[in-house]
């Protein structure tokens, strides 16, 4: 049996934990990616694509750590069996690199276009780390969202101005501010803990939504992500990602 949390909650931890796998390394960057039916045999591909590009001994244990994670967070997820009947599930591999020495603090945006009277509800992504550092979560505060308001008034000076052209490049430019900016703003404040096998839970496309990052790549990384959705939701994100329904990519 799966306990829910709070669905209106913007950033929780599942009370269940999920038995990691032994893995201490992985082979390049690559990236696992589907959109569609939770019910295909999503736990299958994506364990055997982890086997092969990481130093997993044992792919059944994969397949059942892999399978904990989707149905504690598919049980966790607010909605009927149509509204969550569809999933996109990540699985990122990542070898150690510089890329996130500062922080990429952000709060994710809408993911794809609501169904209709479902607009209120709020819908999140779960996550879990097989092996390396976990994704950093700062507290649901006012006092986050405060400084990451001011930075974005501060660094993004073209929004709200229509009058106001901007280039792409000044653009990148104002981006590599505000990541700079909100770093030394953010430093002192402490990161919500996660565990090893904790699966977290936070909302996106929401005024709340909780401020994150990538951790610091120092080492070897397996990271997974997924979030629900019905048919309809999941086919309109692939639309905006230029993504194929039902099928599975690993690059």
């Amino acid at each position: 049996m799966f306990s829910p949390t709070d669905s209106s909650a913007p950033l929780s931890i599942l009370p269940q934990n999920i038995e990691i796998p032994s893995l201490s390394s992985v082979a390049r960057n690559t990236t696992f990616n589907y959109f569609g039916l939770v019910s295909s045999p999503l736990i299958s591909r994506a364990a055997h694509f982890v086997f092969v590009e990481a130093d997993a001994t044992d792919e059944a244990s994969l397949a059942t750590a892999l399978q904990a994670f989707l149905d504690a967070s598919h049980a966790d997820c607010p909605g009927t069996a149509d509204e969550k009947s569809c999933c996109w599930f990540t699985i990122r591999l990542s070898k150690p690199h510089s890329g996130f020495d500062i922080p990429r603090w952000h709060q994710d945006g809408r993911m794809y276009a609501y169904d209709e009277g479902r607009e209120a509800v709020a819908r999140s992504k779960y996550a879990l780390t097989l092996l390396g550092p976990p994704t950093l979560m700062l507290p649901v505060e006012d006092e986050v969202f405060a400084i990451m308001a001011q930075g974005e008034k501060e660094c993004l000076w073209w929004q709200g101005k229509e009058e106001v052209e901007s280039t792409e490049e000044e653009q990148d430019r104002a981006y590599e501010a505000l990541r700079v900016w909100l770093a030394e703003r953010l430093k002192d404040v402490k990161s919500v803990v996660v565990g090893k096998g904790q699966v977290v839970r936070f909302s996106w496309g929401r005024e709340d939504s909780p401020v994150h990052s990538e951790p610091r790549m120092g080492t070897d990384r397996v990271f997974m992500t997924v979030m629900f959705g019905s048919e309809r939701e999941l086919r309109s994100m692939c639309e905006m990602r230029g993504a194929k329904f039902g099928e599975f990519e690993d690059v």
